[in-house]
C-alpha cells in the first residue's frame, strides 16, 4: 500500500490545477509556506522545466502579494523588510533554475559551481556599478541597528523599565564597519544556501518516492574541479591583500567549498558500519554551529584538499 507521501506525490503530479492552487495557497501560510517551493522543485525534477516554471510562479507570487498588501511597497522602508522578501523570491528562482539543471542530468558538483560562479559575477557587477556599495551597506546596517534599538527601548519603557539612549555601542559600530565589506556576499550566499537546501529537500522527496538511496549517492560524490580550486586559492591570496571585490565574493566561495567538504565528510561517515553514525553527525553539526566561522573555514579546506588528494579514495584504500 502506498505511503501518505507517495499518495500526496501522486496527487501533486496528476492533479495539475488542484496542485497549482494548493501551491499558491500554502505559500501564504507561515512556517509551512516553504512547502510551496518544494512542490515546485519536485514538479520541475519530475515533469520538466516549463511545468515547473508554472509551479515556481505559484510558489513565489504570494511573497510579493503579501509584501505589498501589508503596505510594504514603500521604497523608504527599512532594508530588512526588502531583504526578507528579496531573499525568499531570489531563493525560489535559484531553486527552480538549479532543479532545471538536475532535470537536464547535471551533477551536483556542476550545479553548485555554476551557482557560485553566477553569485560571484553578480557581486562583481554590483561593485562595478556601485563602487561605494560598502559605504551604502554601512549606512543601512547602522540605520537598522538604531531602529531595532529604538523599538527595544520603547518596549522597555512601556513596561516601566529605565532605558538608555538608542545609540550604537562601540562593539556594534565596529561589527558594522567590518560587516559592510562582506554584506553583499553574505546576502548572495544566503540566497544560494537557501536555494541549495530547498533543492536537496525536494530531491530527497523525489528520491524517497521513486528512487530510494539515489540522493545519498549523489551528495556523497560532490567533488570540485581543479580550476575551481585554483581560483579559490587565488581568491584567498587576493582577499588577504585587501581586494574589496574578492573579499565580498569570499562568502560565496566558502559556501561552495563547504558544500564539497561536507560531501567528503558524509561520504567518509558512510563507510562506518556503526549505529553511532547519526550521533556523530549530529555532534558534528552542533560543533559547526558553535564554532562558526572557523568551522566553515576548516570544512572548506577539506573540500579544497579533496580536489587534489581524493580523500575518499585514499580512505577506502586504507580500509582494504
Amino acid at each position: 500500500m502506498p505511503s501518505r507521501l507517495e499518495r500526496f506525490t501522486n496527487y501533486i503530479l496528476q492533479k495539475r490545477f488542484q496542485a497549482l492552487l494548493l501551491t499558491f495557497v500554502i505559500t501564504f501560510l507561515p512556517v509551512i509556506g516553504i512547502v510551496g517551493i518544494l512542490i515546485a522543485a519536485l514538479v520541475t525534477l519530475t515533469k520538466g522545466i516549463m511545468e515547473g516554471a508554472a509551479f515556481m510562479a505559484a510558489a513565489t507570487l504570494p511573497y510579493i502579494i503579501s509584501f505589498y498588501l501589508a503596505g510594504h511597497g514603500d521604497a523608504s522602508l527599512p532594508l530588512v523588510a526588502w531583504t526578507v522578501v528579496g531573499v525568499a523570491v531570489l531563493s525560489n528562482l535559484v531553486t527552480w533554475g538549479a532543479a532545471c539543471m538536475l532535470y537536464r542530468k547535471a551533477s551536483w558538483s556542476t550545479l553548485i559551481q555554476v551557482a557560485a560562479l553566477l553569485g560571484a559575477l553578480f557581486i562583481s557587477v554590483l561593485h562595478l556599478l556601485y563602487p561605494d556599495i560598502a559605504d551604502w551597506w554601512g549606512v543601512q546596517l547602522q540605520t537598522y541597528y538604531e531602529q531595532a534599538q529604538a523599538v527595544t527601548h520603547i518596549l522597555k519603557d512601556a513596561s516601566g523599565t529605565a532605558t538608555a539612549a538608542a545609540t550604537p555601542a562601540p562593539a556594534q559600530l565596529e561589527a558594522i564597519q567590518v560587516t559592510k565589506y562582506f554584506a553583499t556576499g553574505l546576502m548572495t550566499a544566503a540566497v544560494l544556501f537557501n536555494a541549495i537546501l530547498q533543492l536537496v529537500v525536494a530531491r530527497w522527496w523525489q528520491a524517497i518516492v521513486f528512487s530510494p538511496g539515489a540522493l545519498r549517492r549523489e551528495l556523497h560524490g560532490i567533488r570540485l574541479s581543479k580550476l575551481a580550486g585554483s581560483l579559490f586559492i587565488l581568491s584567498l591570496v587576493l582577499s588577504y591583500f585587501g581586494n574589496s571585490v574578492i573579499s565580498d565574493i569570499m562568502p560565496v566561495l566558502y559556501l561552495l567549498f563547504a558544500c564539497a567538504g561536507l560531501s567528503v565528510i558524509h561520504s567518509l561517515f558512510g563507510l562506518m558500519r556503526s549505529p553511532m553514525v547519526w550521533f556523530w553527525l549530529t555532534f558534528l553539526y552542533i560543533s559547526i554551529l558553535f564554532a562558526m566561522p572557523v568551522s566553515i573555514w576548516l570544512i572548506a579546506m577539506i573540500g579544497l584538499a579533496d580536489i587534489w588528494l581524493n580523500l575518499r579514495k585514499r580512505v577506502r584504500k586504507s580500509l582494504i
